[in-house]
């Protein structure tokens, strides 16, 4: 079996390129770690020969962008909704229509062909019930800049898929007629990061929650009850009102891929309800196809339906966010 290539972008960026004649496929992927390496033996086990290059999110995007007239990838996955619309948008995917794009729900297709969702993952307001209690805890994402909540959450990194994702949810409640944040949204904004904690010195988000300094975690599902079970607290999650961002990762094969047969068979493999209940029951991962929901675990089965979900048009948004980030970089943060 070949073993896992486990890199930064910025070993490409050194010279050291994929493979381009022959197997294995690239991939290029946001999922890491001991998920990257479980995948890659999967998929070993089942005849795909690939090697998974990893970064986050963000470093993903900008690579593909980068490289859009020197593609290095065959395949990626594991970028959000509003990621893969962009990237779609930008013509660097090739159409295909999977095995399994039958029976999966209209929010996770592509009338294009280009992208389809395999995973829906909700990005969630939690909090540490050890310390905070239910009637004290904040019934929705607007409830954050009160004076009572102030310290008691911290937001992630701007290049953070599930930073981009909530702050996102939280704009689109602001649009005016015309598509833009209101005065209103900016202002809301302001005081959303004047009262987060900066976590710098107490290193980091997962620090400040395990030691009980921040209480509030905005983290995607999975993210959130893998902190508070590596911290020992007891996490509860808020069906918000307004509802919960929830956030589908897509997968797509690379215009400039020269293996397009051996990237079909992955893909078809890596969203089929067979693979996906697997995932979701070694990692807990909530599919999204109904076929794979069903055959998952019954815990899996109660995820899919704990929060409600915002209604959010992500392609319609996609164009906007960067913009929106980029007001918060240079004006709020």
């Amino acid at each position: 079996m070949r073993s896992l290539i486990y890199l930064t972008f910025a070993l490409l960026g050194a010279g050291v390129s994929a493979p381009t004649l022959a197997a294995p496929i690239t991939v290029y992927s946001a999922q890491g770690g001991d998920r990257a390496i479980w995948i890659t033996e999967q998929a070993t086990q089942a005849g795909h020969d690939i090697e998974i290059l990893h970064a986050g999110g963000g470093e993903i995007f900008s690579r593909l962008i980068a490289e859009r007239h020197n593609p290095q990838a065959d395949v990626v996955f594991g970028l959000v909704d509003s990621s893969m619309a962009t990237l779609s948008a930008e013509g660097l995917f090739q159409r295909y229509r999977p095995q399994w794009a039958d029976g999966l729900p209209q929010p996770y297709t592509d009338p294009q062909e280009f992208v389809w969702k395999f995973w829906q993952t909700p990005i969630v307001l939690a909090y540490n019930a050890d310390i905070l209690s239910a009637e004290d805890a904040p019934k929705s994402w607007l409830d954050l800049i009160k004076p009572e909540y102030a310290g008691r959450y911290a937001i992630g990194s701007l290049s953070a898929q599930t930073t981009r994702a909530y702050l996102a949810g939280i704009l689109v409640r602001f649009l005016d007629k015309h598509g833009n944040v209101s005065d209103a949204g900016w202002d809301f904004m302001r005081t959303l990061f004047a009262n987060a904690m900066d976590t710098s010195k107490a290193g980091g988000i997962e620090k400040a929650l395990a030691s009980g300094q921040i209480v509030i975690d905005l983290n995607w599902f999975g993210g959130a009850v893998h902190y508070a079970y590596q911290s020992g607290y007891t996490l509860k999650m808020v069906d918000t009102e307004g509802g919960t961002p929830i956030i589908a990762e897509g997968i797509a094969i690379m215009k400039g891929t020269d293996q397009r047969e051996q990237a079909r068979a992955f893909v078809d493999w890596f969203g089929s309800p067979a693979f996906m209940a697997a995932y979701a029951k070694k990692f807990g991962q909530t599919p999204a196809h109904p076929e794979a929901i069903a055959l998952s675990p019954q815990k899996v089965q109660d995820y899919a339906t704990r929060v409600s979900a915002q209604p959010i048009d992500w392609n319609t948004i996609a164009p906007k966010i960067d913009g929106w980030l980029q007001t918060i970089e240079l004006e709020i943060r």
